[in-house]
């Protein structure tokens, strides 16, 4: 990513979106992102969706979600992220 607001691109925001999220970025890079957010309103409204989402998921106990759905949800997104890494 570059330094210049003008080059961070709502597909470069939303790739590097989990790590501005759990603080993975170095300083310029979430500096980058933050003048992003404030700009773009489509991707501000995108951050704060997936925030609540994991705010939401992560008031769920274990025994809240049933094995099943859990399982098969997990080897789609194994499954997905294998085509990813290909």
């Amino acid at each position: 990513m570059s330094a210049d607001v003008e080059h961070v691109t709502c597909r470069e925001f939303v790739e590097v979106l989990t790590d501005y999220l759990e603080g993975a970025l170095d300083a310029d890079e979430r500096a980058d992102i933050e003048r992003h957010i404030v700009i773009c309103r489509g991707c501000s409204n995108y951050v704060e969706q997936v925030r609540s989402t994991l705010d939401l998921l992560s008031r769920l106990a274990t025994h809240d979600v049933d094995d099943a759905p859990a399982g098969a949800t997990l080897a789609i997104f194994r499954h997905w992220q294998s085509g990813r890494s290909a």
